[in-house]
């Protein structure tokens, strides 16, 4: 009996063992459901990302798998080197993905950082990343400066764009090849969605959830963060596609 039961224990140890080595980290595990869509958020990082414009719509796009558990964003940080990263105001993130691991991409979210409009411009690897990514992404949305990187892509040449207020006559001056708009905290052409960033970061995912599920599924989120979300209200400006 007492070896049947030393048996026993063992072959319980064994079973655990084998289940923890062969669960995918969660990030992965998202990625393999086969029972609805998920889409892939990748949130592009460097040092001294503002903690507003990463945080907002990471909350809002992270909310949507506890509104349906089949079809939701899987949220993700995607930085150069995979390593992790101080904020501007001093929180120490770790990036679930490096760009050599980095799974593919279906929103591309850019938030500002204290390099947007220098550092991050010269970084080859971290340009060229948002070349190929913004290409094959289904949307790609910025917040405050990080509309100067997708900018210098190129991936936004003739499109209406908005930035952070402060920096729009810089934005139009850096890249004549955009028009940059004045009136509106929201611009939305084609995939590309800019915004003004600050604490109105959670604006675009809100804007973001409301059209790829429904007004009702965005007001959930908005009541759950105690936000009031109408996009009625909001200054922004949906570019009519030819």
């Amino acid at each position: 009996m007492y070896y049947l039961q030393k048996c026993r224990n063992i072959l319980s140890l064994f079973f655990a063992v084998c289940l923890l080595v062969s669960l995918p980290d969660t990030a992965k595990a998202f990625q393999n459901s086969d029972k609805g869509v998920v889409l892939n958020a990748a949130f592009l990082c460097t040092e001294k990302v503002y903690n507003s414009e990463l945080m907002a719509p990471y909350d809002v796009l992270q909310h949507t798998v506890f509104r349906d558990k089949e079809n939701y964003i899987n949220c993700f940080v995607v930085t150069p080197d995979g390593k992790p990263f101080i904020t501007f105001e001093g929180l120490k993130i770790d990036a679930h993905y490096s760009f050599a691991n980095a799974p593919a991409v279906d929103i591309l979210i850019i938030p500002s950082t204290e390099n947007s409009m220098g550092a991050d411009l010269k970084n080859k690897a971290y340009m060229n990343w948002i070349k190929a990514t913004a290409k094959k992404a289904q949307y790609v949305l910025t917040v405050c400066d990080g509309a100067f990187p997708l900018a210098a892509s190129g991936a936004i040449d003739g499109r209406q764009v908005t930035t952070f207020p402060a920096d729009r006559d810089r934005l139009q001056q850096m890249f004549p090849e955009v028009r940059v708009l004045y009136d509106y905290f929201l611009v939305v052409d084609g995939k590309f969605i800019t915004s003004v960033g600050g604490a109105r970061s959670y604006e675009p995912a809100f804007y973001l959830v409301e059209k790829l599920y429904s007004k009702a599924h965005a007001d959930k989120t908005a009541k759950g963060l105690v936000l009031d979300w109408n996009l009625a209200k909001l200054p922004h400006l949906v570019v009519e596609q030819k």
